[in-house]
């Protein structure tokens, strides 16, 4: 009789593994994926930032071209593409 009570703790505790392993591995599965999607996030994030600082710079380099009747208006663009790019980089 132990040996059934044995083998049968033992069977019950064999099953109890496999099944956790089938939940480790759609828990890594389920990982996997929002790990690609934060990377892909992450990437698109970053392309905008980057479009946003390519867009500053472009009014900088036109801002420091700009003469005086035209100063203002190129200013303004200026501080709203920087704005834009503070924003886009999480600064205040």
């Amino acid at each position: 009789m132990l040996t059934l009570t044995r083998n049968s703790y033992q069977a019950k505790a064999q099953s109890q593994f496999i099944e956790m392993q089938a939940q480790l591995a759609m828990l890594a599965a389920r990982g996997k994926r929002a790990a690609e999607a934060a990377q892909a996030d992450g990437e698109r994030v970053l392309l905008a930032a980057q479009s946003k600082h390519d867009a500053a710079l472009h009014r900088f380099e036109l801002l420091k071209l700009a003469g005086d009747d035209s100063w203002d208006a190129v200013k303004t663009e200026f501080e709203t593409a920087w704005t834009e790019l503070r924003h886009a980089l999480g600064a205040r």
